[in-house]
């Protein structure tokens, strides 16, 4: 596929035929002009070493440059025709707690920051497989659709933090149900969520949802980051300076605790399994394995290659073509300007000399 970085200066091809026909015209006068002074049989006796057919080619020559250098500037660049590429995976989304219960230290660096490698390294490892980003606190967001551009989930999970969504909570519920609108229902193969919170959710809604997803087909798996003992919630200044941590109305410090019976039955009735959260983040690792030996469904994606710049085929020929031009002479039966060959004496002198 090709195409041009600056196709404006394309129209300089139009300048360049009105140009080829005011040369036309020029000659045509110069001829004309030429034949009414004298004749054309004493014209061609009178200049009879001049080839007006050299004339021509060294003006298409010019002409042939010129459209030559005006592609060139037009940076003509040429890539891969995009086709579709057939694969065969798993769809996956990962949903991913985003609350400030997230922010607790209980796991180093933090719950949600070991959370993060953990999924960065798990996408490191995929290989076909489209992957998909679900983003919850009090409410539930699609933060990436289903993709197989890794490169682009790995910078959007980077960027996830709680001001992602203020609003507190841990609604595992909406977080089930966005990423259920968002599995393409026609395909019935393997579809599979990982819920990665600390399970803070007071509400039984989402065991509900999460047994109305398995009756779609979507496995829900779910890993617990925190402790059974709770940990204080640190808050940050504007700076992103530790100032303290969060109290509640009686101003006593609120512990934040890993509410592991929820995940279990979230998970057990979404048809998948339970792991507990821990500093040496392999349970992704875990799940994946349990999952590879699922029915794998084709996937189609559309790959593309950069366009590249191809200006110089057109550079080099133009020039190449200037230098023709430059050495061809107009004379008849001689091929390069006379300068070039050796002065050759007139007949006269060479009679003169031989007698």
């Amino acid at each position: 596929m090709i195409r041009f970085a600056n196709a404006q200066w394309l129209w300089l091809l139009v300048g360049l035929c009105v140009f080829i026909g005011f040369l036309w015209l020029a000659n045509r006068r110069r001829r004309l002009a030429s034949h009414a002074f004298i004749s054309v049989e004493l014209s061609e006796r009178i200049a009879y070493a001049h080839s007006e057919q050299k004339r021509k080619w060294k003006h298409i020559l010019w002409v042939i440059a010129l459209a030559f250098g005006i592609v060139a500037l037009a940076g003509p660049q040429v890539g891969t025709r995009m086709e579709e590429v057939k694969r065969e995976g798993i769809d996956i989304f990962i949903g991913l707690d985003v609350s400030a219960s997230m922010l607790c230290e209980d796991i180093r660096p933090s719950r949600l920051e070991s959370a993060k490698h953990e999924i960065l390294q798990f996408i490191s490892g995929l290989k076909g497989d489209r992957i998909g980003l679900v983003a919850f606190a009090g409410t539930a967001v699609i933060h990436c659709p289903l993709t197989t551009d890794y490169g682009a989930v790995k910078l959007l999970i980077k960027v996830m933090s709680p001001d992602l969504l203020p609003e507190p909570g841990t609604a595992l519920a909406d977080a089930i149900d966005a990423a259920r609108r968002s599995f393409k229902q026609e395909e019935t193969k393997s579809k599979v969520l990982v819920l990665v919170t600390d399970g803070e959710d007071h509400e039984e809604k989402a065991v509900t949802s999460a047994e109305d997803a398995a009756k779609e087909g979507i496995h829900v798996y779910t890993i617990g980051l925190g402790t059974s003992q709770g940990a204080p919630i640190p808050l940050y200044d504007s700076r992103g300076r530790h100032s303290g941590y969060k109290k509640d109305k009686q101003g006593e410090v609120v512990l934040t605790h890993l509410n592991e019976v929820l995940l279990r039955r979230v998970a057990e009735e979404g048809g998948g399994h339970y792991l507990r959260g821990t500093q040496g983040a392999g349970e992704l690792e875990s799940i994946w394995a349990d999952i590879s030996s699922m029915e794998k469904q084709e996937i189609s994606a559309k790959k593309f290659t950069a366009y590249e710049h191809r200006f110089q085929y057109f550079v080099f020929p133009a020039f190449l073509l200037l230098v023709l031009e430059f050495f061809l002479s107009e004379r008849r039966g001689f091929v390069w300007k006379s300068w070039l060959r050796k002065p050759v004496k007139p007949r006269k002198e060479q009679e003169r000399q031989a007698a």
